[in-house]
């Protein structure tokens, strides 16, 4: 099996939300193989590379207009040549919503983005349940491991 890397950018114009991104990566590489281990789709394997950008509102929301045809903000898109854009405002607000750190959230944007280049898919209720279940079972893990 071909080893996946993850490139990180941060290219948000405003760092007033303080993330804890060296935390947020040790998340995201433990989850990896994780993600590797179930794809939805048999034989789905990840580009080489991942690009895994944060963004500022008006970045994501632009991206979104133009990929998407959605002129909305998002929390996350990803592209299938293996680029990740995370929205870390929207990202932040839905953390304060579910009650957990906003670190956790843009991890699980990533993991979410991961999961899409395996294969799942969240366009149908039944999908997005079983893509949300296991996004979240992931991301425990993961934590367990790292912390």
């Amino acid at each position: 099996m071909k080893r996946t890397t993850l490139l990180w950018a941060n290219r948000q114009r405003s760092r007033s939300l303080k993330l804890d991104v060296p935390f947020i990566r040790r998340i995201v590489e433990a989850a990896l193989p994780l993600c590797l281990s179930q794809p939805r789709s048999p034989g789905r394997q990840l580009p080489p590379e991942i690009e895994i950008t944060l963004v500022g509102e008006a970045a994501i929301t632009k991206v979104h207009a133009e990929f998407l045809d959605d002129p909305t903000p998002t929390d996350v898109i990803t592209f299938e040549h293996g680029e990740i854009l995370i929205g870390v405002p929207i990202a932040t607000a839905n953390a304060r919503k579910f009650a957990h750190p906003a670190d956790h959230e843009v991890a699980l944007c990533a993991i979410h983005g991961l999961l899409h280049l395996l294969g799942y898919d969240d366009l149908t209720e039944k999908e997005r349940f079983i893509m949300h279940a296991r996004q979240k079972e992931i991301l425990e893990a993961s934590l367990r491991e790292v912390c």
